[in-house]
């Protein structure tokens, strides 16, 4: 009773929050202050900025679903991953390392509760003189450009932002009950029928001075992030915009998933902890939300990335829209 109470005030504070006269201005005036006095104002930029794009992820018991998540971003043009693995007891040392062989992934065991934002912000220090862009996303987002563009090609028209903030789309159960066979991206192809106001970042680490949290930063000079049309996107939040590129975010997956994660303390975030997003009481209107449109994009976005690698062009000929999306009848 106490949870359900607390999860009704916590969607009354954000939808208090999701007015843009509300957010704005208050995240502006950290966004000034952290300019001043951010944990990160201080770091050296580098002479030469460097070009390639990373990842960071933190992580807890998501060994099943690594090795999908990298290989699906490493076609997309990520060059190197930082994973923070925060207290797993799974099979992930296992997954990971044909990746870390490779040299593709620096692990990091991050024993601290919270993660965030400390482990965000050891990233940022980590990645400055090695990477020109670091995107921060969770083992359950994948991202998607319409066009079949790499990510590296996409924020190259974003160079003199700080930031590019791409929304969710929220992906549901598809129905599973069970956990399905097979990866995610093939798993779970229903989603809702709108994006999500909420957005991931990818920075460059040169331009920040502080996580604010998992979905935004603070910027030198007070700058502000910019979504996919070059609007200004203040803080976590946004107009939902989805034409270009965008984020699969899936959330739900099966009921087995969805109860297995409610089950798990989270010791990512300070809202996490403190409101966790999955409730067990919820899982059964959890199964069916957000299955109101067949969308096989990043099916497609995929296969588009692997014909790019084996040809050596910049993006298929004939390839025009990676978007493959219907109205879902049940």
């Amino acid at each position: 009773m106490i949870k359900d109470i607390q999860h009704c005030l916590f969607r009354l504070r954000e939808f208090i929050r999701s007015h843009r006269a509300v957010y704005a201005p208050a995240y502006q005036i950290e966004n000034i202050a952290a300019s001043l006095t951010g944990r990160l104002r201080h770091l050296r930029i580098p002479e030469s900025p460097p070009k390639e794009v990373a990842l960071c992820l933190r992580f807890r018991d998501e060994a099943r679903y690594l090795d999908e998540w990298i290989s699906y971003h490493h076609a997309a043009g990520i060059s190197h991953f930082f994973l923070y693995n925060n207290f797993s007891s799974d099979a992930y040392q296992e997954a990971l390392a044909p990746h870390i062989d490779a040299g593709h992934v620096t692990l990091i065991d991050w024993l601290h509760v919270p993660a965030s934002p400390a482990a965000e912000e050891d990233c940022i220090r980590r990645a400055i003189d090695r990477f020109g862009w670091v995107g921060f996303l969770d083992a359950d987002e994948f991202i998607v450009i319409k066009d079949g563009r790499s990510i590296p090609e996409l924020l190259s028209e974003f160079a003199g932002q700080p930031a590019l903030a791409l929304h969710w789309y929220y992906f549901g159960s598809n129905h599973h009950r069970a956990r399905p066979s097979g990866g995610v991206i093939n798993a779970y192809t229903r989603r809702a029928a709108r994006p999500n106001r909420h957005v991931k970042c990818f920075v460059q680490p040169a331009m920040v001075t502080q996580n604010k949290n998992s979905h935004s930063w603070f910027f030198r000079r007070a700058r502000l992030a910019r979504n996919e049309s070059h609007q200004r996107v203040f803080g976590s939040i946004g107009n939902p915009t989805a034409e270009r590129a965008w984020i699969n975010h899936y959330y739900t997956k099966s009921l087995e998933d969805y109860l297995e994660k409610a089950a798990r303390k989270s010791t990512l975030d300070i809202i996490g902890i403190k409101q966790p997003s999955r409730q067990p009481t919820r899982a059964d209107r959890a199964m069916l939300e957000n299955n109101d449109i067949i969308d096989q994009s990043a099916i497609a976005y995929l296969a588009a990335r692997r014909r790019c690698v084996s040809s050596a062009k910049p993006w298929p000929d004939q390839f025009e829209n990676v978007t493959q999306i219907q109205h879902a009848s049940s």
